[in-house]
């Protein structure tokens, strides 16, 4: 099966947090020793939002709650296309203004389909 892609343009003002995972240990005399932890050290999260028409941000919600399990393709604000997956809390609809609805959602770098 093919793996989705997250093709809608979020607004400008997405935020990556980069989590690095890691073991530390410190001693007395000041020295501290960090080593990696796992093969993906590195992993990313994105605060995101889209927003517009009811009527076009339905598919758009859609995706998100059918892709809080499976991952799906992005091209981050980087422009790196990694594999991610919606945090499962995440998904929250404003309606703004009569029918404009603004989404705002968090994904979570995946490294599996």
């Amino acid at each position: 099966m093919a793996t989705d892609t997250f093709t809608w343009s979020a607004r400008i003002n997405s935020s990556e947090q980069l989590k690095v995972s890691t073991n530390e240990a410190q001693f007395g005399d000041g020295y501290k020793q960090i080593s990696s932890m796992g093969l993906n050290t590195a992993a990313e999260t994105w605060s995101l939002t889209c927003n517009g028409t009811a009527e076009n941000m339905l598919p758009v919600r859609e995706f998100l709650s059918n892709h809080v399990i499976s991952s799906f393709w992005w091209a981050n604000g980087w422009g790196e296309k990694k594999l991610y997956r919606v945090k499962s809390d995440s998904i929250n609809s404003k309606f703004v203004n009569g029918g404009f609805v603004e989404i705002t959602f968090t994904f979570e770098q995946a490294f599996a389909p």
